[in-house]
């Protein structure tokens, strides 16, 4: 093999770690700066469902009426939402304590959207090489 056929794939290698690297740097700059707390009304919304799901579980979280979203109606959760952050919260959220690493349910919620950037940028790349 060749330096050439050597040195590309290596450089396309550093290059992509890099970009994933720096996905993730920049979703923790809010987590460096002010720590492990979540921002703004909907995340903050999203961490409560995760939270009812994982205390109750699915069958009562498809059931769940919040009173105190909605004011003064309330809302049917398990309707008018898309549960998918929830469900992907609690399964992290349970395999962490499954082997043996508990995190409490805000830290996943916390560090959840870091890890999708880094899907979202490794996706991205794919689909701009394509």
């Amino acid at each position: 093999m060749s330096a050439r056929g050597f040195l590309i794939p290596t450089l396309r290698a550093l290059l992509i770690a890099f970009a994933l690297f720096e996905a993730v740097n920049i979703r923790l700059y809010a987590v460096r700066t002010y720590g492990r707390v979540i921002h703004e009304f909907d995340p903050w919304f999203n961490f409560r469902a995760a939270e009812y799901m994982v205390a109750h579980g699915w069958g009562a979280f498809q059931a769940w009426y919040d009173h105190e979203v909605w004011y003064p109606l309330g809302r049917h959760v398990g309707s008018t939402t898309y549960p998918g952050l929830q469900l992907t919260a609690w399964g992290v959220h349970s395999a962490l304590a499954a082997v043996g690493r508990p995190a409490s349910l805000n830290d996943v919620c916390v560090f959840l959207p870091a890890g999708f950037g880094a899907l979202a940028a490794g996706f991205t790349g794919l689909l701009a090489w394509e």
